[in-house]
């Protein structure tokens, strides 16, 4: 029997946030953050961000979250103190990585503000110690005296300007540093900066990541629908990964999933199987030599040849009913596959599985087809969703 439900604080918190910042002018603001060096932030997926802060806090010695921020319908943010940007690369669960080179709470919503985004950008004290970092996550990455660089300006909230308007008054305050010969250069730059608006809050940061950690290096083959790599990531870092794992993934798609899982750390076995031979056969480019052992089979998910209690983690992403199959077809299908995997799961054992199924898990969860142990709401890009954590007595 799988434990009985606590709705997960965090993500209840999140989203009361994301609605207070929809609600207008008399919605709550969050405390402003304390700003100082060895300050970072990570970007998410939307509802992510607490499973990327929790990774950080468990991989990297002395790191520490110190606050969350969300741009609606477009990012979550952990912003968490590390003590050295050499040991950033391990992060799995992030889409990018960001140092924070300045930071200004109380910035008004009116036109007059833009004069003090503009010198908060030129005044921004630590763009050097971001730049520093930069090279150390991203190695033979460019730090010279001239530098190109580009602004992605994004905003949250009311205000009174444009987004253009916020991004040329960034712009205009880079220009006029005087730590590096800077040049605006939209397609070749040097340097990203990301200026970040949400509310009364201005964030200037220094990408210190590149393509490379969104897109990763294993993706040779793609299928449609895959998950994200840092998602997939996000549903093994809740698995709770230990070296004696035996990992099924019944919806293995192209392998996204039990590839993140091998990096989270080490593990007995890892099966992944599908009724989908194209998506076998992605998977299995995917894997190549690596990642062993690893077993792919063709199987059906509601008769999973494996023996009761062989597997004691079961991580995957339901089939949603959208380009594979349908809504009418999962209200049959999930008990079955629940039942499945109820009976191969080891007592004890962990299940984490994705679904944008939110309302009939909630009716499974109602009539005690599922009793997850925490659950947090997230969104793909763009569509609501959610991740079920089960834990077997």
């Amino acid at each position: 029997m799988i434990s009985a439900r606590q709705t997960d604080r965090h993500a209840g918190r999140d989203r009361k946030a994301a609605l207070n910042r929809k609600a207008g002018p008399e919605r709550a603001q969050p405390h402003p953050i304390r700003f100082g060096p060895n300050l970072y932030i990570a970007h998410t997926q939307p509802g992510f961000e607490g499973i990327a802060a929790e990774e950080i806090a468990g991989r990297i010695r002395g790191a520490r979250e110190i606050a969350r921020r969300v741009v609606p319908d477009r990012a979550g943010m952990t912003i968490f103190f590390a003590p050295a940007a050499e040991k950033l690369g391990v992060i799995r669960t992030a889409e990018d990585l960001f140092g924070l080179a300045g930071y200004r709470a109380g910035v008004g919503p009116e036109s007059a503000a833009l004069d003090k985004i503009r010198g908060a950008a030129r005044e921004a004290p630590l763009v050097e110690a971001a730049l520093a970092a930069r090279v150390k996550v991203s190695p033979g990455t460019r730090a010279g005296r001239r530098l190109k660089f580009r602004v992605i300006a994004r905003m949250a909230g009311e205000h009174e300007f444009r987004r253009v308007d916020f991004q040329r008054a960034v712009e205009r305050g880079i220009l006029e540093r005087g730590d590096h010969t800077w040049r605006l250069e939209e397609e070749d730059a040097d340097v990203e900066f990301w200026a970040t608006m949400i509310d009364a809050e201005f964030f200037l940061t220094v990408r210190l990541s590149d393509d490379r950690m969104r897109h990763r290096e294993y993706k040779a083959a793609h299928r449609p629908a895959s998950l994200r790599a840092s998602s997939a990531a996000a549903l093994g870092w809740l698995s709770e990964p230990r070296e004696d794992d035996v990992v099924l993934d019944p919806f293995c798609g192209a392998g996204t999933i039990l590839i993140e899982r091998a990096h989270l750390g080490r593990y007995a076995m890892l099966i992944g199987s599908d009724r989908d031979h194209a998506a076998l056969a992605a998977a299995r480019i995917n894997v190549g030599a690596r990642y062993k052992p690893i077993q792919l089979e063709n199987w059906d998910a509601g008769a999973i040849p494996l023996g009761d209690a062989s597997v004691n983690k079961i991580v995957t992403n339901l089939p949603w009913g959208l380009r594979y199959g349908s809504h009418g077809e999962n209200r049959k299908l999930y008990p079955r596959w629940f039942r499945e995997f109820t009976r191969v799961l080891k007592s004890g054992g962990v299940m984490v599985m994705l679904t944008a199924e939110w309302r009939l898990m909630r009716e499974l969860e109602r009539i005690r087809k599922i009793a997850p142990s925490r659950i947090i709401r997230v969104s793909v890009l763009g569509r609501p969703a959610a991740i079920y954590v089960c834990r077997k007595e």
